[in-house]
């Protein structure tokens, strides 16, 4: 397993995003909870798709580190 510089980036990337999915969608379904508005909480939607940004990332990130290649 490769532990570099652009690993450890790439982790830290990846968690930077589902913290900020995670933060989003809480807030974004808080709000839906006590709005009688339509399209209150849209912003939950948003805060799925950067969860799934992050853990994307995180997944490209230690498949980078675990498959053998040049060092």
């Amino acid at each position: 397993m490769r532990w570099n510089v652009g690993v450890l980036a790439g982790l830290l990337i990846g968690l930077a995003w589902l913290a900020g999915g995670v933060v989003t969608y809480v807030i974004g379904r808080r709000n839906a909870r006590r709005s009688e508005r339509e399209g209150a909480g849209g912003s939950a939607v948003i805060g799925i798709f950067l969860i799934v940004v992050g853990a994307l990332t995180l997944f490209a990130t230690l498949l980078l580190a675990v498959v053998p290649g040049n060092d």
